[in-house]
C-alpha cells in the first residue's frame, strides 16, 4: 500500500466551566436555552452570570466614572452593578408571579437562569466596548458628548439583554412546550417596565460620569427628571458648548426652563451666565 494513511485528528475537548457558559451565552444560546429548560446546572448558571454581571459593569462604570477623577471611577464601578441588579430585584416578582398565572411551567430558578443570561450578555456588551469609551476620553471628548455616548451604550446593552431574554422565553414556548405563547406579551410589557424603572433608578444613583469642576459627591439629588436631562444636554451639545465654560458672546445668559438638570444631576443655573 503507498499511500500513506492520514492520522487521525484527536478531537478537540469542548469547553467546561466558565469558559462554556461564555462560549454559550455568545454563539450558542440555543444549547443553554436547551439546557435551562432541562433544568441542568441551574445554580452554576446562576452564580456565573451573577459574577460576570458584576464583574463586567464595575469594569465599565470605572471606565464612566474615570472622566472626573478616582473616586467618581470608584463609585461608578459600585453603582453600576447596584443599578442593574436593584432593577431586577423590583421588577422580577411581578414578572414571575404574572408569568405562573398565566400558566408558565417554568421554576424560579430557570427563569432567574434566563434573565441572569441576558442580564449578563448585556454586561459582556459593554465591557466589549470599553475601548471606545476610553478613546473619546482620551481624546478631549466634549463632557456632554461623553455623558450622552454612555447613555447611548448602555440603553443599547439593556436592549440587547432584553432581546436575548425574548430569544430564550420564545424557545421555551416553541420548543419546549413549557412556556405559554400569550405571555410573550407579558415578557415584553415587563422588558418596557424593567427600562423606565432602571432609568428612574439611575437618575436617583447619579452621577456616574461626574463633574471635573465640582468636588466629589456619591450622590447628587435635584428635581427634574431624565428626560428633560436628556434634552438639555442635546441642546449644550448641539451649540458646542462644554461644561463649565461661560457663554461666548459677552453679557449673554442662558434662558433655561426651570426643572431641567443635566444627566449627572447638577443643576443648569449653577453655570456662569445661566438663570431659570
Amino acid at each position: 500500500m503507498t499511500d500513506a494513511q492520514a492520522a487521525p485528528v484527536p478531537a478537540r475537548p469542548a469547553a467546561s466551566g466558565y469558559g462554556q457558559f461564555l462560549s454559550q451565552l455568545l454563539s450558542d444560546r440555543e444549547q443553554f436555552f436547551n439546557e435551562v429548560a432541562d433544568g441542568h446546572d441551574l445554580g452554576r448558571k446562576i452564580a456565573r452570570s451573577l459574577w460576570t454581571l458584576v464583574a463586567l459593569l464595575a469594569f465599565y462604570g470605572a471606565a464612566a466614572g474615570a472622566y472626573a477623577g478616582a473616586a467618581q471611577a470608584v463609585s461608578s464601578a459600585i453603582k453600576l452593578p447596584v443599578l442593574f441588579l436593584g432593577t431586577l430585584a423590583i421588577c422580577f416578582p411581578a414578572f414571575f408571579v404574572i408569568q405562573v398565572l398565566v400558566g408558565s411551567r417554568l421554576r424560579l430558578s430557570q427563569v432567574l437562569a434566563l434573565i441572569g443570561a441576558a442580564l449578563a450578555l448585556s454586561a459582556i456588551v459593554l465591557a466589549a466596548v470599553v475601548p471606545v469609551a476610553l478613546f473619546f476620553l482620551l481624546t478631549g471628548a466634549n463632557y456632554y458628548f461623553l455623558t450622552l455616548l454612555h447613555v447611548v451604550i448602555v440603553l443599547g446593552a439593556g436592549l440587547i439583554g432584553m432581546v436575548t431574554l425574548h430569544e430564550g422565553l420564545a424557545f421555551a414556548c416553541e420548543k419546549r412546550g413549557v412556556y405559554p405563547r400569550n405571555a410573550m406579551t407579558i415578557m415584553q410589557v415587563w422588558a418596557v417596565l424593567f427600562a423606565f424603572v432602571g432609568i428612574q433608578m439611575a437618575w436617583n444613583l447619579q452621577p456616574f460620569v461626574g463633574d471635573r469642576g465640582q468636588p466629589f459627591k456619591l450622590f447628587r439629588h435635584y428635581e427634574g427628571n431624565f428626560y428633560t436631562a436628556v434634552v438639555y444636554s442635546l441642546q449644550k451639545l448641539s451649540r458646542g458648548e462644554d461644561k463649565g465654560k461661560a457663554p461666548s458672546a459677552a453679557g449673554e445668559r442662558l434662558a433655561l426652563p426651570r426643572g431641567y438638570r443635566m444627566l449627572d444631576g447638577t443643576a443648569p443655573d449653577s453655570l456662569p451666565g445661566a438663570r431659570p
